[in-house]
């Protein structure tokens, strides 16, 4: 969680957004060429879903029971560098990790990530510059950061968790009613009863979207 410190400046995570996106924070980078890559892992009850990405989305919805599918899209504005940049995903003991590394820093490339998982996954997902798109239970832990883009969660209307919602500049919505500390960049308190889960959020750069689903 290094990356994504509370005391990292939004200036420089602008930039490392930007960067990912092209020199030109102008213009809009034309990534033609894509590879499309996709594995299926076998879970239990309370699997968890880690998810690491340098740039791009990542969506998750639910799928059947016991399975999480994991469907990836490399994107760059040239074929030749669909080969630089890796996509790893891995089983783990009760769930699954996904992650991308672009080591050679290359800019107008990203990874798309649209994934199935139960309803009761346990998210960690991290995304460097980009949106991250979310439905579930809210059991458990939960947590979603990203330097700059937006994350949003999609709950059942009758959840109880805690959440704990941070945006350095930018929005928070939220379409339940809370029992505590509800400010424009901070909302810490409790939905319903809080006891099934707790649901953290935060976002250096962009906003924050919490809804019934």
């Amino acid at each position: 969680m290094s990356l994504f410190r509370a005391g990292a400046i939004a200036v420089l995570l602008l930039v490392t957004f930007l960067s990912a996106c092209g020199e030109d924070s102008t213009s809009t980078p034309v990534q033609t060429f894509s590879e499309r890559l996709e594995e299926s892992f076998t879970v239990g009850d309370l699997s968890d879903l880690m998810v690491s990405n340098f740039a791009g989305t990542v969506v998750v919805r639910q799928g059947s029971a016991g399975v999480i599918n994991v469907v990836a899209i490399k994107r760059a504005a040239r074929e030749e560098d669909l080969d630089q940049f890796d996509v790893q995903m891995v089983a783990l003991q009760n769930g699954v990790e996904v992650s991308t590394t672009n080591s050679l820093q290359l800019t107008q490339v990203s990874v798309d990530f649209e994934i199935t998982a139960p309803l009761d996954v346990q998210p960690l997902i991290q995304v460097a510059a980009g949106s991250i798109d979310y439905e579930g239970s809210g059991i458990g832990q939960n947590s979603f950061t990203t330097a700059a883009g937006s994350v949003t969660v999609r709950l059942p209307a009758d959840v109880n968790v805690e959440v704990l919602l941070t945006v350095g500049a930018g929005t928070i919505s939220i379409g339940f009613p809370v029992v505590g500390l509800v400010e424009d960049q901070r909302i810490d308190g409790i939905i319903g009863t809080g006891v099934d889960g707790r649901i953290e959020a935060s976002v250096a750069a962009g906003e924050i979207v919490v809804s019934p689903r």
